[in-house]
């Protein structure tokens, strides 16, 4: 084992000789060595080069990189540099990134898999724990992309062996330690074959006698990433015990950070096995007390976590419960009995505050307040008695510390206790909390506006006439207040128009919306990007929200926004702009506004839309940007706005939608395009048809495409029947194809995964869509009297509604829709159709549909029609 090249390259059998990287190796460590240079002159055309050897010869490449890595001679640097480079053609930051890494790695010859792999391994024997540590994360992302396809099966055995093995020496046995770990965290659902052997090798490194703090602290890390993959071993009592004691035994370790990586396995431990802790949870409790009260700031809030994953895991049985009557699991109620301890150490916790007001770190003091929270909606009511005496005590307490924790405390109880006691407290405190937003102490002053957030967001109508005066002048104020302080401001002012009422034309903002318009306006330009995005999202919601009598100011804020929106474009243009990101922010965020603006004021905005469009095909027009999402909907927005007017947008327009179609690597903008097109096909209606050649070539592309996120589908089958209706009868050309892909997609059944809520929701979502595309079908040919071309496809839509009928998952909306097509066909097809008719009235399916329609609110309304189009036939 001293020797674990040998022992690794019994995990690479049938290996050949790999590719001669000589020539490349060279160049390549000289690259590296440039590419971490201080000049830019150096370090800039070495990073290109880096590129090209990628490009040129990928495994050669590869190759090199690990000679790199190896090489004692090359600086520290270069050899980092190779391993992260190594890791990066393994490991995405997207989903569809790392497909793609997948599939080139899987496509290496297997000798090149193979020596690629014997000497990452070889590297966790060196000396440099930096060269072990990235050669270890190298192993758990060739893991990832391996074990889920039942490769490498040896790679667990020979990391479990080397643990094992007495004569390993104490470096190699801390790496494959750290790998063990770091190949659980990637797959933990792949390795249940093998829990009890890591669990062993993971004991070998947590023993009591063992001495050698590095090794103690790799086995204690691996085994919270470990956890998850355990359960058959959590579920036998004398496993699960072995492995407590492990953790409790760390717990008490005098290194720290051992002591830390022990409560992220106490919190693990309560995330995925709440049903087993019972039996621990005294000790849990007691060791959890002794670190939060006295032990250091990072294990503290570990010790913290333990009890925020025990309320949440309580109130996702509580959820269930509610919503399905009852739960998998018990709800023990830990917390409810271990609050009365704890909750005064967590209080005592949010006076552990930073010095600095602009520390982002997250300290004891946040992880207290964020753990109350949680207890608040667990425990509900009972909270209120152990908070309400201290906030009451310290609100107004001379030590700044005590006042910024009573405000943090009042508001982490806004969300749980019954609405009705929390109004009182709210009213009875609101005006002592608008105080403390001109405290004199930052930390206060920001606490302060958070908690003015957050009783707008959870009791927004404990805000009375005479409150709301006070509280504008508050929020405006606090909109010139620091980034903090103005972020707070703009989310309760995001809060309020969300939750504000329209009665008889107005609202209680009406009178403070110019201000507040202006005040946002000025608020989005200043500080850094996320009070730009906060100052722009609360705008944009005042004004979606806007109450009747606020719409002449929205018609004169429409050019102010398109003179910005301008600006920002003619900025991004000059090659010497600063902060692009910034500007292409600023212009997704204006395309929000204008949309929402023009929605609210079509008539008045119509004269500003050719200009606009001009803009908004500018911004498509750049390669890459962040807009283009915000752009389309604003675009959507037009199209509702000119009608069919929009039609002499389509040429220019059309290579844009396209584009965007074809851009499947972006569920988000192929989604966008696609509702796009649906909304023009309904604005132009009959002068889309010269586009739809290409268009409905895309969407029916789109449809078969295994790689395009499976939400876009159901929008692009309503674009399908949006196109439908839009043509009529001149949609027979694509009938055909249409059809098919409508009856394929109404078998898709999700039987093997019901109890997944997603599979649930998305096969109602599908299913609304095919029979929202097929009333649409029927209807367009209908309107120009060729609706007995629908009839043939009549069959695959009966056994649709046949299996609907007999489904117990069937939401509302689908057996509204399944009421409006057998409404349409009893109205269309059936006094011309004998078969139609005697189908629609005998046909128990439909009957059951009718009938459960009848019953819901939802679908009522479509089912009373359906009922009485078949009342007709008889």
């Amino acid at each position: 084992f001293v020797n674990f090249a040998h022992c690794a390259s019994s995990l690479c059998p049938n290996r050949l000789a790999p590719p001669d990287d000589t020539a490349m190796s060279s160049k390549l460590e000289e690259a590296l060595v440039n590419a971490i240079h201080p000049d830019p002159k150096l370090r800039l055309p070495a990073e290109q080069q880096l590129l090209q050897f990628e490009k040129q010869n990928f495994p050669a490449y590869l190759q090199a990189l690990c000679t790199a890595m190896q090489k004692p001679k090359i600086p520290m640097g270069a050899r980092m540099l190779a391993g992260l480079a190594l890791k990066n053609c393994l490991t995405g930051k997207t989903e569809q990134r790392q497909l793609e890494l997948e599939k080139r790695w899987l496509l290496l010859p297997q000798n090149v898999q193979s020596q690629i792999k014997m000497r990452m391994l070889h590297c966790l024997n060196l000396a440099e724990h930096k060269i072990r540590q990235t050669a270890a994360q190298v192993v758990a992302n060739v893991a990832k992309i391996e074990i889920p396809r039942r490769m490498w099966g040896g790679l667990i055995p020979q990391l479990v062996n080397a643990i094992r093995e007495q004569k390993t020496s104490a470096h190699l046995k801390q790496a494959c330690l750290v790998t063990l770990g770091y190949v659980c965290d990637e797959c933990p659902d792949k390795l249940s074959a093998y829990s009890s052997n890591i669990l062993n090798a993971i004991s070998v490194g947590m023993t009591k006698n063992q001495t050698n703090p590095t090794i103690k602290l790799a086995a204690t890390r691996a085994l919270a990433a470990a956890l998850q993959m355990a359960k058959s071993n959590f579920a036998i009592k004398k496993q699960r015990d072995t492995v407590m004691e492990m953790i409790f035994s760390a717990v008490q370790s005098p290194d720290a950070r051992v002591r830390e990586a022990s409560f992220e396995c106490l919190a693990e431990v309560a995330r995925s096995y709440y049903q087993y802790i019972k039996e621990y949870v005294q000790k849990c409790y007691m060791a959890t007390a002794q670190a939060i009260s006295k032990d250091s700031e990072n294990i503290a809030k570990q010790a913290i976590e333990f009890w925020s994953c025990v309320c949440e895991e309580e109130i996702d049985i509580q959820i269930e419960i509610e919503d399905k009557g009852s739960a998998e699991r018990k709800n023990h109620g830990f917390m409810k009995k271990a609050a009365k301890e704890l909750i005064p150490l967590l209080l005592r916790g949010l006076t552990k505050q930073s010095e600095d007001p602009d520390d982002e770190e997250w300290n004891v003091a946040q992880a207290s307040a964020a753990c109350i929270m949680l207890i608040a909606q667990n425990i509900r009511n009972d909270i209120l008695p152990l908070i309400v005496p201290t906030v009451e005590k310290h609100v107004s307490s001379q030590n700044w510390r005590l006042r910024e924790a009573a405000i943090i405390a009042f508001a982490c109880v806004l969300s749980g206790p019954d609405k009705s006691q929390v109004l009182v407290l709210v009213r009875k405190a609101i005006k002592v909390v608008l105080e403390r937003m001109k405290d004199k102490v930052p930390q206060v002053k920001d606490s302060a506006a958070w908690c003015v957030g957050k009783i707008c967001e959870e009791v927004p109508e404990a805000i009375s006439p005479e409150v709301l005066p006070v509280l504008m002048r508050c929020l405006i104020e606090g909109l010139s207040e620091n980034s903090k302080i103005a972020i707070h401001a703009c989310w309760a002012i995001h809060n309020l128009a969300d939750e504000v009422k329209v009665v008889n034309g107005t609202s209680a903002l009406s009178k403070y919306f110019a201000a507040l318009v202006k005040k946002l306006l000025e608020t989005a330009y200043r500080g850094g990007e996320t009070l730009q995005a906060q100052a722009f999202e609360s705008l944009n919601w005042l004004i979606y929200k806007a109450a009747p009598d606020c719409y002449k100011l929205i018609a004169e804020l429409v050019p102010e926004l398109l003179k910005r929106l301008a600006a920002s474009i003619k900025q991004m243009t000059n090659p010497n702009a600063l902060d692009r990101a910034r500007l292409s922010n600023i212009q997704a965020q204006l395309c929000g506004g204008i949309n929402y603006a023009i929605i609210k004021t079509p008539e008045e905005s119509q004269k500003y839309m050719t200009n606009l469009m001009e803009m908004l095909v500018s911004i498509l027009r750049t390669p890459k940007s962040e807009t283009h999402e915000e752009a389309l909907v604003c675009i959507g927005a037009v199209a509702r706005c000119t009608g069919e007017k929009f039609w002499t947008y389509m040429r220019v327009l059309q290579p844009y939608i396209m584009k965007s179609l074809k851009d499947t690597y972006s569920a988000s903008i192929c989604g966008i395009a696609t509702g796009l097109v649906g909304e023009i096909a309904r604005g132009i209606e009959i002068k889309i048809a010269p586009f739809c050649n290409d268009i409905m070539r895309e969407l029916m592309l789109n449809l078969q495409n295994p790689d395009l996120d499976r939400s876009v589908k159901p929008r692009i089958l309503n674009c399908l029947g949006d196109i439908a209706l839009a043509i009529g009868g001149n949609f027979e050309k694509y009938l055909p194809w249409v059809m098919r892909v409508l009856e394929n997609a109404s078998k898709v059944d999700f039987k093997d995964s019901r109890e997944n809520d997603y599979d649930v929701d998305y096969l109602n979502e599908l299913r609304e869509s095919i029979l929202e595309a097929n009333i649409s079908i029927l209807q367009g040919l209908a309107d120009d009297a060729k609706e007995n071309l629908f009839f043939r496809y009549l069959d695959p839509l009966v056994n649709f509604l046949h299996r609907i009928a007999t489904d117990t998952d069937v939401y509302p909306l689908v057996t509204r829709s399944c009421c409006s097509i057998i409404g349409d066909l009893a109205r269309i097809l059936g006094k011309r159709h004998g078969q139609v008719r005697e189908y629609l009235l005998s046909n128990a399916a439909v009957k059951q549909i009718i009938h459960n329609g009848l019953k819901s609110e939802e679908a009522q309304k479509q089912a009373e029609m359906a009922k009485a189009e078949l009342e007709a036939l008889m």
